[in-house]
């Protein structure tokens, strides 16, 4: 049966709120031009649901529940410049939940002043709740992370660990 035109509006509008969450998203996390980066891990902690999860396994980390996902992106902050460009967006809504898949490029500048690209693909499930979308979880696949002077066709995967922890910038 095909659905009523109020419901496809429905789905619609959802799909918006989410590419809205995940702007919301990008926008806590770039900056470096006009300020420090990641300025609000609060802020991007309380776009999860209570037991979200961020996964960026294996170069960035892992983290589940809101405190988690706060701390690790206080670590973030270490980073001078960063720059993420999301598209491609395939959102599919079911009720009160969704998944999303994002293409992503990610462009940085480390703490130790080397500049690097991320490329993979975010795969994320949302939650409906009182006050809209949320990420119910968040994960980011790298294709590749590697230095801007040599590119992924010559050095494709940098890092092998978490890239924030002491030593590997």
């Amino acid at each position: 049966m095909q659905k009523s035109l109020e419901e496809r509006v429905k789905v619609l509008e959802d799909q918006q709120e989410i590419v809205k969450l995940k702007a919301r998203y990008v926008n806590y996390n770039d900056g470096g031009w006009r300020g420090p980066t990641h300025t609000d891990p609060q802020a991007v902690a309380d776009l999860f649901t209570d037991d979200g999860i961020w996964d960026g396994r294996p170069s960035s980390g892992y983290a589940e529940g809101k405190a988690q996902i706060k701390q690790l992106f206080e670590t973030f902050g270490a980073v001078p410049f960063i720059v993420h460009y999301v598209t491609n967006p395939l959102i599919e809504v079911e009720g009160d939940r969704a998944t999303g898949h994002w293409h992503a490029l990610v462009t940085m500048t480390t703490p130790t002043n080397n500049a690097l690209w991320t490329f993979g693909l975010y795969i994320e499930e949302y939650e409906r709740a009182a006050d809209g979308w949320k990420f119910k979880s968040l994960r980011f696949d790298t294709a590749a992370t590697t230095p801007y002077e040599l590119g992924w066709a010559k050095q494709r995967n940098l890092y092998t660990g978490n890239p924030f922890e002491e030593g590997n910038f």
